[in-house]
């Protein structure tokens, strides 16, 4: 089911559904292959993007809502698609979400260009969803990744005209790969298969081991890149467990006790709170701090100790085909997780999975070999795309809808002279609205009784079928 053809409109509503998981859907912006392909000549269809808001649970069990992007590729005559999770990477704005349609929301426009269903959650703590951001949480990681997909597939099943093929793969990048690890293993643990049927994961330059080889950051005190991500590490576990720290000059030194925690109220960008802090962790955190960390590095009965380990994922053996990318000069993410990460799950038993050097890169370097790697990994093991049959495509291409949008009446043209079609008019939620039998060429249809707004058009004969959408005035 694909458009019957292009209409150059500006479409913007946003749907209320009353779901499981879906609250509403926003169209935010259309991109053009052609514009896609300034950036990779695969971009095969042009990308509609969404804002979707759903319903999901808190840190703590309890219902809330969050939001996330939805990447569709449109003008295709492809039958059905799978469905891509991508996670993004380390944000400290609350606006600086794919949801907003903000610059890492071009990775899933990118994935959507070459024939996937791209979704995208903000995480819990941004976009539309209050607190601070649990940076670095598996659990809800990975349970608002999976809400989104519940409510991205209830919309697409409601009010769009194509259609999903169970297939899921997942992939993410810096903080995102340790999203996308954890929504692998969240779906393995918790027997979710059947629901999340994941063909295959590329997590990229994720901090896996954060109790093994990521926490050497706080062991060492070498300069490092990020020093805010310290901060936002501790801050946002302390919001989970609740006993990292009381108040915070426990844990940061005279000024930046006082200077840094007011830059964590989703206005400012990362690079604000860098700027703030010098590069060595011991000039700006407390040495007792520092200081029972280390000296707790091998009982690991510090409660931080016990924070990174309840939020390490590598050690499990993936039962589908994995390939975690990484690149040699990362500076923020050490190559070491993934390195971690592949030989323990070999170590139990995995069998397709392996550790991908993509280079002697840093770590901005690393972003698009990494997800290269990722979409060729996905593309080898997808169902290919069922492409519509001939009959469906001359109907396509010849028939029209006229005039759209209209007011009170519209006619079809381009069938054969002896030939009827079923015409049926769908509002935004799913529901028939309208229907017409023995409808022949250039046949007039009486919709000035239906309020104003769009609708999916359903035009079927007894052999094929398409969808468009019509604009009543």
């Amino acid at each position: 089911m694909r458009y019957l053809y292009s209409l150059s409109l500006v479409l913007a509503f946003s749907l209320q559904a009353f779901s499981q998981q879906l609250v509403s859907a926003q169209f935010l912006s259309n991109v053009t292959k052609a514009q896609l392909r300034f950036l990779t000549p695969a971009a095969d269809y042009d990308v509609d993007a969404y804002k979707i808001v759903y319903n999901t649970t808190d840190i703590d069990g309890s219902p809330t809502i969050a939001s996330g992007a939805l990447m569709i590729p449109v003008n295709t005559t492809c039958d059905q698609f799978p469905l891509v999770s991508y996670n993004h990477g380390t944000v400290l704005m609350r606006e600086d979400v794919p949801s907003r349609d903000n610059g890492e929301a071009l990775i899933p426009k990118l994935m959507a260009s070459v024939g996937k269903v791209a979704v995208c959650p903000d995480y819990l703590g941004l976009g539309d969803n209050p607190g601070l951001h649990p940076y670095l949480h598996a659990e809800s990681e990975a349970t608002a990744t999976l809400d989104l997909i519940r409510a991205a597939r209830e919309f697409i099943n409601d009010s769009l005209t194509i259609t999903l093929n169970g297939e899921v793969f997942i992939t993410g990048y810096s903080q995102g790969g340790h999203a996308a690890m954890a929504t692998a293993k969240y779906i393995q643990d918790n027997n979710l298969g059947s629901e999340f049927n994941i063909v295959a994961a590329g997590p990229a330059s994720g901090p896996y081991n954060l109790s093994g080889t990521q926490s050497e950051t706080l062991l060492s005190n070498a300069p490092y890149s990020n020093p805010g991500y310290v901060c936002y590490l501790l801050f946002g576990l302390n919001r989970v467990y609740g006993d990292l720290f009381t108040t915070y000059s426990d844990i940061l030194k005279s000024p930046y006790d006082q200077i840094i925690p007011p830059y964590f109220d989703g206005t400012y960008p990362m690079d604000s709170v860098n700027a703030q802090l010098p590069a060595r962790l011991g000039d700006f955190m407390q040495d007792t701090v520092l200081a029972n960390f280390a000296n707790a590095a091998t009982t690991k009965n510090h409660p931080l100790w016990q924070a990174l380990i309840k939020n390490d994922n590598y050690d499990w053996a993936p039962a589908f085909p994995m390939e975690m990318y990484y690149c040699t000069q990362d500076e923020q993410v050490t190559f070491g997780n993934s390195l971690d990460a592949d030989s323990a799950m070999k170590a139990n038993g995995a069998t397709m999975v392996s550790a991908v050097n993509k280079g002697s890169l840093s770590h901005g370097g690393c972003v698009f070999p990494s997800l290269d790697g990722a979409i060729a990994l996905f593309e080898s093991l997808e169902t290919p795309c069922q492409f519509v049959s001939l009959t469906e495509s001359y109907l396509k291409e010849k028939l029209q809808m006229f005039p759209n949008p209209s007011l009170d009446r519209v006619s079809i043209n381009g069938l054969a002279e002896d030939e009827s079609v079923s015409v049926e008019l769908y509002d935004l939620k799913g529901r028939m609205v309208k229907s017409f039998q023995t409808v022949k060429n250039n046949d007039e249809l009486d919709v000035s009784d239906l309020i104003s707004g769009v609708y999916l058009v359903r035009v079927e004969n007894n052999q094929v079928r398409a969808v468009s959408k019509f604009l009543k005035l």
